[in-house]
């Protein structure tokens, strides 16, 4: 007959380590995985944690970021001038100086 293990609530389920081979069972288990990185043991857990976000404490489980604070890091796509508004502008400046300041406004009205 087998003894079965209790685990407890507030318990890792498991470890992350390369120097220990990869994951590890927090309970007398065998489980590898490559090494490629050293970082410290990464717990896991079964249940997820009431930590939430790192950026607000919003939310829980094991994101490091909820999608409000993500979006603060994400740089916005770059919008170009169309082939349109080179034609435009080159029609409406004559002279380098102000085709550069003119060229240097428009890309800042599209990208704020």
């Amino acid at each position: 007959m087998t003894k079965e293990v209790k685990q407890e609530q507030e318990e890792p389920v498991a470890y992350f380590s390369p120097q220990e081979g990869g994951f590890y069972w927090a309970k007398p288990t065998t489980v590898t995985a490559p090494i490629t990185v050293d970082v410290e043991p990464l717990p896991l857990y079964t249940t997820p944690q009431t930590k939430g976000c790192d950026e607000c404490g919003n939310g829980g489980g094991y994101a490091l970021y909820c999608l409000a604070c993500a979006e603060k890091y994400v740089k916005p796509e770059w919008i170009g001038l169309t082939d349109e508004d080179i034609q435009k502008l080159a029609a409406e400046h004559h002279d380098w100086e102000s085709l550069y300041l003119a060229v240097q406004a428009k890309l800042k009205e599209k990208n704020g």
